[in-house]
């Protein structure tokens, strides 16, 4: 089985207007990227903006009228699109690029599902439509993190759990009960899909892993906590996840850059913080974790 791709570089004026084109012969998928290096860091909560200039990518059945589409494009002044065909291993191999292959501290593995690990402990996990493939620097921040730490029987929650690799994580390293909460139904699907595929996935085992949303956090206390989100978020969550800490324990956050730290430290007043870490990007960015305690 295949598809037909259809490519093409615009400005972000005119994606709704090609969107709305490419609705009339019913696309499989609609993929827009950045076709510049304009990284988004933060938007703002409920916006989505898009780069100025974007490469768009639209996926669509093989019976697709390809003389109808171009004919429709270059109505709409359209004349450079791209209409190729793709194939079940040609989609495989550009979902699988953004998969993982590393060691942290010298002892835990995160590799591509199907692949043999060199060594336990060891994660398998592919990337999906929830955040948390491994190869953001904030989650490798994280992940270093847990490499590190001693698990052993603590509790942890892992606050925006995206693809659940940080609660995965802290379960595969000896944790004690993990409980992975975030507000998008995705996360949760593909956290329990990525823990099923680990033999981690939610029963009465000792220790255990229960996912849900941020209603299950209730009035629970954790030794350790991972929040690997944004600066906003973190900060208006401050409340919630210092009242969910134990006396004693560990808060791990991360999705921050290094200007953001000092204001989302100060959110904190009953935590101690150690010296922030960075990782730098491709693209020069100094994203930031950091740990507080109490």
């Amino acid at each position: 089985m295949g598809w037909l791709k259809l490519s093409l570089a615009l400005e972000r004026e005119s994606v709704a207007v090609l969107e709305s084109l490419l609705a009339e012969y019913a696309p499989l998928s609609i993929t827009v990227m950045d076709a510049g290096d304009e990284p988004l860091l933060e938007p703002e909560p409920g916006s989505a903006p898009l780069w100025h200039d974007c490469r768009l990518e639209a996926l669509f059945d093989l019976d697709l009228d390809v003389g109808s589409l171009r004919q429709a494009l270059h109505a709409g002044g359209i004349e450079t699109a791209a209409i190729d065909f793709l194939d079940d291993a040609d989609w495989q191999n550009r979902w699988r690029q953004y998969a993982v292959d590393f060691c942290f501290a010298d002892r835990f593995w995160l590799v591509p599902r199907d692949t043999p690990a060199p060594s336990e402990p060891a994660l398998h996990l592919d990337p999906g439509l929830a955040f948390g493939s491994g190869s953001h620097p904030t989650t490798r921040l994280c992940l270093d993190w847990l490499a590190r730490a001693e698990l052993s029987g603590r509790t942890v929650l892992d606050y925006g759990c995206g693809s659940g690799i940080l609660a995965l994580a802290a379960l595969k390293l000896g944790s004690g009960d993990v409980l992975a909460v975030d507000h998008d139904p995705q996360a949760l699907l593909a956290t329990r899909e990525n823990a099923a595929y680990n033999a981690l996935a939610e029963t009465e085992a000792d220790p255990c892993l229960e996912v849900g949303p941020p209603g299950a956090l209730g009035d629970r206390k954790f030794d350790i906590i991972v929040a690997n989100i944004l600066a906003n978020p973190l900060i208006e969550l401050a409340r919630v996840l210092s009242q969910a800490l134990l006396p004693g324990g560990v808060l791990i956050m991360s999705g921050l850059l290094e200007a953001q730290a000092e204001e989302v430290m100060a959110a904190y007043p009953g935590l101690v913080f150690a010296p922030a870490v960075f990782e730098v990007d491709e693209q020069g960015v100094r994203w930031t974790r950091l740990e507080g305690g109490l």
